[in-house]
């Protein structure tokens, strides 16, 4: 008897480890037949323990042909009037626990499927540790080709239908396609999300957007949800930094600091207890000023989404090359061969109505490389008067980059040309938008001239000899007056 009662607490044991299993980690519930239909929830965040339930909150009555409510569910829910029928999903969040439930099952793989279910509209409840959902439900019906009502099955996509996370660079026409930018301009970005709605008794009542520059630094962020503008306060959002772990750092004021994460907190008053703005299309607009002279990226998150999306841009640059007359161009290859002159001075002006010189901060020189290097002066830079600017940028050993430049035509002058050579003519250059807005300005110059010495010995001799020429003939002829009164 003993060992009976042994093999059946094994067996038990075995039994309650594999009833917790399928309890963890079936992503099915109930068992498919041909006359009942099947709900399946997807788009839930991979590997991240979530809680489903589906509750009936509408009923198919077919002896009377009529739509029926369930439980605890009134007419400001489901209005059964209208054709089609109209069922306000976000009415069931705070009284959930109250509606008729068909099953609750946990998953981690993304997807959840209810099979068994009566013709109706059910109502689904999805949450886990770190991941809230909106109000979400369907409608588990068709009708068939004798214009009879049936079950049907189908798909709800959770991650679609409740949080979404998208990015975009917007230009200065209101594209949104690809933009050479110059350094020092405000670049405006837009960031769009969903408000999520948060259980019943769901405690971790919190929702942020984070904006994370890379060779950028924040100047302005708008916010709004809904058709409402938000205004920065204790009864909307906060402006907080990040600190190196995630958590919230202290607030903070616009401008930020270059490479700065901006995150938008908002406040635990304004999220409140009732799912107010559950489903409502949340809004962040970002203003970014370009720091970086090659490169910028911009990055959005938030707790409530998985997804990071990223906008990547690049700016303009000119490369001017001062060669001697040993330059040559391969008219079949375009390599190009020729001597480096050091030491030129180059101008750069925009081609357009009003522009200047364009006013440059040193960045390096590189001996190795023949490169010197140039970025465009900011307004701030421009300002402060212990930052040096030129307008003249030197190819020291005979190559000069600048950097940090819109799309669009330039006039290049060669201000300083090398000892021993002149000052040439340059051509115009063109940085085009896209992918790879570099362009390239060779110049070629050859010696001045040889000119003789002056006060050399050529020059000696022949003075001498017309002096000497001079002091005889004025000797002649004193003599021959001498000789002409006597």
């Amino acid at each position: 008897m003993k060992k009976m009662r042994k093999i059946f607490a094994v067996l038990l044991t075995l039994a309650m480890v594999l009833a917790m299993s399928m309890t963890a980690f079936a992503a099915e519930f109930g068992t498919k037949t041909n006359d009942t239909a099947s709900l399946t929830v997807s788009g839930l965040v991979p590997g991240e323990a979530t809680e489903v339930s589906v509750y009936k909150v509408v009923g198919w009555d077919e002896a009377a042909s009529s739509w029926t409510l369930e439980q605890n569910v009134t007419a400001a829910d489901v209005v059964l009037a209208n054709k089609p029928v109209t069922i306000n999903w976000s009415n069931f969040v705070d009284k959930r626990t109250t509606l008729t439930r068909v099953g609750t099952m946990n998953t981690t793989d993304g997807t959840a499927t209810f099979h068994g279910l009566e013709i109706g509209a059910y109502y689904v409840y999805a949450g886990s540790e770190h991941t809230n959902y909106n109000p979400m439900g369907e409608a588990v019906y068709e009708y068939g080709n004798d214009g009879l009502m049936k079950p049907a099955d189908k798909t709800i996509d959770a991650k679609g239908s409740t949080y979404n996370l998208t990015k975009a660079f917007t230009g200065a026409n209101g594209t949104t396609t690809y933009q050479v930018v110059e350094r020092g301009q405000e670049v405006p970005f837009t960031i769009t999300a969903v408000f999520p709605s948060y259980g019943k008794d769901a405690k971790d009542r919190a929702f942020q957007i984070t904006d994370e520059p890379t060779g950028m630094k924040v100047t302005g962020v708008t916010v709004k949800v809904g058709n409402d503008t938000l205004n920065l306060s204790d009864d909307t959002y906060k402006l907080v930094s990040v600190n190196e772990d995630g958590s919230d750092g202290d607030e903070i004021t616009l401008p930020a600091t270059e490479g700065q994460k901006v995150r938008v907190r908002f406040t635990s008053t304004y999220i409140g207890t009732k799912n107010a703005h559950a489903g409502q299309t949340v809004t962040v607009n970002v203003t970014a000023q370009i720091t970086d002279a090659d490169t910028f990226s911009n990055t959005a998150s938030s707790d409530k989404g998985s997804n990071t999306p990223n906008v990547n841009g690049k700016l303009g640059s000119i490369t001017i090359n001062k060669y001697d007359e040993t330059y040559n161009k391969d008219s079949e290859t375009g390599e190009v061969t020729g001597n480096l002159l050091a030491g030129a001075e180059f101008s750069i002006t925009p081609v357009k109505e009003g522009a200047t010189e364009i006013k440059f901060v040193h960045v390096s020189d590189d001996e190795t490389n023949k490169t010197s290097i140039y970025k465009k002066a900011t307004a701030e830079e421009i300002a402060n008067e212990e930052i040096t600017k030129v307008t003249s940028i030197v190819a020291k050993y005979g190559k000069v980059v600048a950097k940090g430049l819109d799309d669009g035509d330039y006039t290049i002058v060669e201000t300083k040309a090398p000892k021993g050579y002149s000052v040439v003519d340059v051509p115009n250059v063109k940085i085009i938008n896209g992918d790879n807005p570099v362009a390239t300005a060779d110049v070629k110059d050859t010696k001045l001239n040889a000119l003789p010495h002056t006060g050399g010995i050529g020059t000696t001799i022949f003075t001498i000899a017309g002096c000497l020429i001079m002091v005889t003939a004025a000797g002649l002829f004193f003599a021959s007056r001498k000789r002409t009164n006597k």
